[in-house]
């Protein structure tokens, strides 16, 4: 039995040497594969269980190989930016098909040598695509099943992975939220002279638009109004002097002709229906007003024909007390387009959509309607007290404007210094004294006060709630006065408890009927500026802090704050008192710098890949984008993975069940970008185990040819 078992075991040790070399084979030839780990082998003896204290059974010896999956290789450096290592635990998780189903098994690897395919998928070079989680575009991880609401992020499913596609990512835009713009306005300049700054921005479509700010010296030393130029395209454009959105500085809307109106083409403003008239066959109402023109009008005499008939035929549009009315003005830059720019008299409603040309086709770019914006009273150039038609005078009552008392007269008998004011009292105003009463009042501002220049349009009379046929009444209903080069000054109507007065009946509105003013408080006329400089030339204060810009024509969402659309412009004119935008310096205008966030349309342009294995996309314009996020499946004991062709490993009871998690996270490694990680064979310790499996084989033959021997001599014996 010795005998015959030395055979067996010699044989036994040819076996495991073989199953050695085998192993060294496949390591040296895999030298140079992409996070493939070593294989080991490992020996174990054979024991035969002995019966005898006398004899030796032999066993032999058996091969144990073992491949240390959990072993980090060296991490090398690659060009491809779709190169990706993993520096510590983990495993990508990866499947044999593009779009797996169930048939088709998700396996594990550390090879991360991939590339994009035919159709923008990532694959490696065995094969195997990359599976990782979708994200938003603020980098969050979301379902691949968009009917799922709640990602999870440990399960291994294709309702929750989806197999990585640089295809599928598209294009990009994105619309303007900041725009920063620096110049040095003229501390020379006399009052009304004007400098513009041309600025682009983006919409959310990713369509580059052009608006124009204008700077305005103001009648007050060091101060500066602003105001802005609607780019083409869109209906309104609003400053806001809080980033609130609450307070309007300036709203400005227009209407872009781009063909002659139809005989018969209306438009609606203010809630008066104006038709345009080739054949005099309008009937003027109190609510519809032709606009005159001829057969052979062009673009340009419509728009001013319609101007003009809102001008003479609407009183809040119309000049008055020798002042342009500009709530409606043919566009300074274009003939063929009109402005809507409010003063304070209310917000202006525009309804297009009856502008039509003889085809039926749009004659204006606006087809939708749209509203102007009041301008907040804070803002307004001039402040308007408007009595209604039946307002009753007290005899004696006062109303005190920039620190003068103007007492309400019918008798020659006024109190004081007072100065009078006749007027008709006691009794419901008809239209006439009304009108009496503020054409008096007047004259005595005018008379009485220096700041407002007899004969000047600083204090004036006006009409704003006539709408009867053949244009705005002569007769007055609202006092207009401006704000003052001097600065701010009070309008009161006394309570009997002020000036020793009697009791003003009723106070007066703003135009749009508003009640701002209040018996016995004090009304400050003022105007916040958009910027004020102090003394040293640097920004004291800004008055205009966002813009709002709605009503694209080609389909962009509002810039308006809403959640469906997009955020307004925040505005940054430099910092108050640092000379990092705005300066008043005695220089001649000087633009300094314009910059803004937003995009054009981008196209893909590569990729980048952190720690954590965010992936993020390169557009060509300059915008990034997360797109997927690649997760990392760790397990309790990585060595018990069952191998694969392809450098891929499947779990097993062994391994037990794999964990995702974020790389960078926990007992996952960290992703190194434009890397991979080498094949941990170390070919000089091969060579080496080589040199001993071919010697320990050697050994084992001499076993076998020595009990050959032995087993000749024995047989020799009988013969």
């Amino acid at each position: 039995m010795s005998l015959f078992g030395s055979l067996t075991s010699g044989v036994s040790g040819l076996t495991a040497q073989s199953s050695a070399l085998g192993a060294i084979s496949d390591n040296i030839t895999n030298v140079n594969t992409i996070g493939y780990k070593g294989v080991q082998v490992d020996f174990q003896t054979l024991v035969t269980v002995q019966t005898s204290s006398t004899l030796f059974s032999p066993g032999g010896v058996q091969s144990a190989p073992r491949q240390d999956t959990g072993v980090q290789g060296l991490l090398q450096s690659s060009t491809s930016q779709t190169d990706i290592a993993i520096s510590g635990s983990g495993f990508y998780v990866v499947n044999e098909s593009n779009a797996p189903t169930l048939s088709n098994e998700f396996l594990f690897t550390r090879a991360g040598s991939f590339f994009q395919d035919d159709e923008g998928f990532l694959r490696n070079t065995s094969g195997f695509y990359l599976q990782a989680w979708p994200t938003t575009a603020d980098g969050t991880v979301t379902t691949n099943n968009t009917a799922l609401t709640i990602p999870n992020q440990n399960v291994i499913s294709t309702d929750f992975l989806a197999t990585v596609n640089l295809n599928r990512v598209g294009g990009t835009a994105t619309a303007t939220s900041n725009m920063s713009i620096g110049v040095n306005l003229p501390s020379t300049d006399d009052v009304g002279t004007t400098h513009k700054t041309d600025v682009q921005f983006f919409d959310t479509l990713g369509n580059a638009n052009t608006t124009s700010f204008n700077y305005i010296k103001g009648n007050r030393d060091n101060e500066w109004d602003v105001n802005v130029t609607p780019p083409s395209g869109v209906n309104v454009v609003t400053l806001y002097s809080d980033t609130a959105g609450a307070t309007v500085f300036e709203s400005r809307g227009q209407l872009e002709f781009n063909a002659l109106p139809a005989d018969g083409a209306t438009v609606v403003i203010g809630g008066v229906t104006y038709e345009f008239d080739n054949n005099a066959s309008v009937t003027e109402t109190a609510t519809l007003k032709p606009v005159t023109i001829t057969t052979s009008a062009t673009v340009a005499n419509a728009v001013a024909a319609l101007v003009a008939a809102v001008k003479a035929d609407d009183s809040n549009f119309s000049d008055h007390g020798g002042y342009t009315n500009n709530r409606i003005e043919v566009n300074p830059g274009s003939s063929t387009g009109v402005y809507f720019t409010d003063d304070g008299t209310g917000s202006i409603a525009v309804d297009p959509t009856g502008l039509l040309t003889t085809a039926g086709a749009r004659a204006t770019i606006q087809d939708s309607s749209f509203t102007v914006a009041q301008t907040a009273v804070a803002n307004r150039d001039f402040h308007q007290f408007t009595f209604p038609v039946g307002t009753t005078l007290t005899e004696g009552s006062v109303i005190t404007i920039n620190n003068i008392l103007y007492e309400i007269d019918s008798n020659a008998a006024v109190t004081g210094t007072n100065v009078a004011i006749t007027a008709t009292t006691g009794a419901a105003l008809t239209a006439a004294q009304l009108n009496t009463f503020l054409s008096n009042l007047e004259t005595a501002i005018e008379t009485n006060d220096p700041a407002f220049a007899s004969g000047a349009s600083s204090v004036r009379t006006r009409n704003v709630s006539d709408t009867t046929i053949g244009g705005p009444s002569a007769n007055a209903d609202t006092l207009v006065i401006d704000t003052l080069s001097s600065g701010s000054f009070n309008v009161l109507f006394n309570d009997n408890t002020v000036n020793s007065g009697v009791a003003f009946a009723t106070a007066p509105t703003d135009a749009s009927t508003t009640a701002t003013y209040v018996i016995g408080t004090n009304f400050a006329a003022n105007k916040n500026q958009a910027i004020t400089f102090d003394s040293d030339g640097l920004p004291a204060s800004f008055g205009v802090a966002e813009m709002e810009i709605i009503g694209f024509a080609n389909g962009a969402a509002n810039m308006d704050d809403d959640a469906s659309n997009s955020a307004r412009v925040t505005l940054d004119f430099g910092r108050v008192n640092e000379a990092n935008g705005f300066t008043q310096f005695g220089a001649e205008f000087t633009p300094g710098f314009i910059t803004q966030n937003g995009s054009q349309f981008g196209t893909l342009a590569g990729v980048t890949i952190d720690e954590s294995g965010l992936m993020t996309a390169l557009f060509d314009n300059g915008e990034t984008r997360p797109i997927f996020k690649i997760p990392l499946a760790t397990f309790v004991n990585v060595n018990g993975l069952s191998a694969r062709s392809g450098n891929v490993w499947n779990q097993t009871q062994s391994s037990g069940d794999s964990t995702l998690r974020e790389a960078n996270n926990g007992s996952a490694g960290a992703i190194a970008q434009s890397a991979l990680e080498s094949s941990t064979v170390d070919i000089g310790q091969e060579f080496t185990s080589m040199i001993v499996v071919q010697r320990a084989y050697s050994a084992a033959t001499k076993i076998i040819s020595t009990a050959d021997e032995m087993l000749e001599e024995l047989v020799r014996i009988k013969r």
